[in-house]
């Protein structure tokens, strides 16, 4: 039997089995390069956490902010309408930090899915690290996640 089940009903705690246990982190200084290489490792990365040395989340660098480094021309020619003087920071990075956002999303484990699915909606991404009450990062949860969450709690009977 298969019974009504919302993205209220869940957090994000009942489905620590299905997260990824291992987010993509990187220190604030290292190089672009090492960001890089990072995100190729695990072809769904769409976000590599920038973390301090106790892997406290301190930022996040977004795949679309990368490919704006690396082709600064098309995202000059793309967002000319809407370029600030923030958006050249992009332009000159060296590091992760320089590419990171200082303010990232995350969701704890007693998050609801529907708050983490807010967030995802609003921010327009794909996954969110997890993090402890001490801020560390410990896992990331994406969408392919909480789909499969829902299938197989309105599953049961």
């Amino acid at each position: 039997m298969i019974r009504d089940v919302t993205f209220d009903d869940l957090t994000v705690g009942d489905v620590r089995s299905l997260l990824v246990e291992r987010a993509t982190v990187i220190k604030p200084g290292e190089p672009i390069r090492a960001l890089l290489e990072k995100m190729i490792e695990d072809p769904r990365t769409r976000h590599v956490y920038v973390v301090d040395d106790e892997g406290v989340l301190i930022g996040s660098v977004r795949m679309n902010t990368v490919v704006e480094h690396l082709f600064p021309l098309s995202a000059v020619l793309e967002y000319s309408g809407a370029l600030t003087m923030t958006s050249f920071h992009v332009f000159g990075a060296k590091t992760a930090d320089d590419l990171m956002n200082d303010e990232p999303c995350f969701v704890e484990e007693s998050t609801s899915l529907s708050d983490m699915a807010r967030i995802l909606m609003r921010e327009k991404i794909n996954e969110l690290p997890v993090v402890d009450e001490r801020h560390r990062v410990i896992g990331e949860i994406n969408v392919y996640e909480v789909i499969a969450a829902y299938l197989k709690a309105s599953s049961k009977g």
